[in-house]
């Protein structure tokens, strides 16, 4: 007797779903490894990674890819982690405090309610990212890219914003006080109840 239609379509799908290629971590285990045990890594593959609540004070990485990893919770205060690549890895509740990220690439990073009070930023990349509720006093964000970038409620207190670009950045209720903001424009930013460099409040983006 010749197969039905649907007794032929479910056929082929299991087949197709037998034939496909099993997922494979994308990190090195290696690299994990010898992170974790020595907190130094140069040049690791820690694509996909978990490394939520992970102990990596005073980490030493460079040149790292961290793209999509998972840091919730983990400790990386006095990191050195210049030139690392973190493109959409979550730092939700991360410590970053005192943190060297010069020049890495946080694109479209999550680092909601993070902790990066003085962290070194200087010409890193954070386009898209969520930096919601993060604390960034006294951090320095020369040159850094923040376009279309969500900090909303962020403590930018005494914070370096010189020539940082800010276009598209949401800045409802973040609190700027003090902050330097040499040739740096927020005619391109979205400010509603922002407190300013010089502590007035700006509404003027409100909806």
């Amino acid at each position: 007797m010749t197969p039905s239609a649907p007794a032929r379509r479910a056929a082929a799908w299991l087949l197709a779903a037998f034939l496909a290629p099993t997922p494979l971590a994308a990190f090195d285990a290696a690299d994990l490894d010898r992170l974790l045990a020595t907190k130094h890594c140069f040049d690791c593959d820690l694509t996909d990674a978990d490394l939520g609540e992970a102990d990596l004070r005073d980490v030493y990485m460079t040149n790292a890819d961290m793209s999509r990893a998972t840091l919730i919770g983990a400790d990386l205060a006095n990191g050195y982690l210049r030139f690392t690549t973190s493109s959409e890895a979550d730092f939700t509740g991360a410590n970053l405090e005192n943190v060297n990220l010069e020049s890495a690439t946080l694109t479209g990073a999550v680092l909601a309610q993070a902790q990066l009070r003085d962290a070194s930023l200087i010409n890193a990349s954070l386009s898209g990212a969520d930096l919601s509720g993060a604390t960034l006093a006294g951090a320095n964000l020369t040159r850094t890219n923040l376009r279309n970038a969500l900090l909303t409620g962020a403590d930018l207190t005494g914070a370096n914003l010189t020539s940082t670009v800010l276009t598209g950045t949401d800045l409802t209720d973040a609190t700027l006080t003090g902050a330097t903001i040499a040739r740096t424009s927020l005619t391109s930013a979205i400010l509603c109840r922002t407190t300013m460099p010089d502590g007035t409040a700006d509404s003027s983006g409100c909806p």
